[in-house]
């Protein structure tokens, strides 16, 4: 049974996270303009800490220990930026009159450390594995953490924290991480690097024959600075193609073939390689 002096503090608490939450879907144009930029965000995060036109790799656990705690703070500022808020004198960002922490994990629980006890905190999460994101709001407490501690002080939220949680969203969707979705023998076929760039496309289209692919997806695969120009005819990709009996769609250029064929609906910057 809840004693009066916590059944108030947990009401006290309950109020300020209401607040907070209000002002931010206020700021960020409604909870579905929120849910639909922070699905953006965390792809794009992500996607540019991996860095596959540099650096081949193409999975989130491929990243050092160092860059996946900078992806933490790179989705800060990126969260920040996303809705025009201020970074506050103590904490990450100012909500209203409030100033709040962001956490950021990629498992399955968040770090608080000593300076955001008795402050909201922002918890974002992410899971490649699912493509799914979480976004929650708790006011720290000792009370709501587990008693041990890491060497800065730090810790995590315990179960009866997790219960106060006020989720924004949970287990809503964001786009996968395309490579997630290819075999690891097709994308080591693809991404050979013994192989010209404009080989490379041609493996990537004709292997994933039927799928959209992005076009950050070319660049990533071409490893060149005019990665477009493979996708051209007069020695590009697209002669490639049409000699193998397949024809290279874009979003941009060729919507009404695309829906003529009755293949996917592509967006600007995808493309799709069909059998002629």
């Amino acid at each position: 049974m809840v004693d009066g002096t916590k059944a108030d503090a947990l009401h006290a608490d309950a109020a300020v996270l209401e607040e907070v939450e209000l002002e931010v879907l206020r700021v960020a144009g409604g909870r579905d303009a929120l849910a639909s930029n922070l699905a953006r965000l965390f792809r794009q995060a992500i996607d540019e800490v991996i860095d596959t036109p540099r650096t081949r790799r193409r999975l989130i656990e491929e990243l050092e220990k160092t860059e996946k705690t900078y992806l933490g703070t790179k989705i800060e500022i990126l969260f920040r930026n996303l809705l025009q808020l201020v970074k506050g004198c103590r904490l990450d960002l100012r909500v209203g009159d409030r100033e709040v922490d962001v956490k950021f994990t990629i498992g399955t629980n968040w770090t608080i450390p000593p300076e955001a006890i008795g402050e909201v905190c922002l918890l974002l999460s992410c899971s490649e594995t699912s493509g799914s994101f979480s976004a929650g709001l708790l006011v720290a407490r000792v009370e709501t953490l587990n008693k041990g501690r890491n060497r800065d002080g730090k810790g995590t939220i315990s179960k009866d924290g997790r219960n106060r949680i006020r989720w924004i969203f949970q287990d809503a969707a964001y786009p996968r991480n395309f490579w997630m979705s290819v075999s690891p023998e097709d994308a080591r076929y693809i991404m050979d690097m013994s192989v010209s760039g404009t080989e490379r496309i041609r493996r990537l289209f004709l292997t994933l024959a039927g799928r959209r692919i992005p076009r950050h997806i070319v660049e990533a695969v071409a490893q060149q600075k005019d990665y477009m120009k493979r996708l051209r005819r007069n020695g590009g990709a697209r002669d490639a193609f049409e000699r193998d009996g397949y024809l290279l769609l874009s979003g941009l250029y060729d919507r009404e073939e695309i829906r003529g064929r009755g293949l996917e609906e592509c967006s600007r910057d995808q493309f799709i390689c069909v059998k002629i």
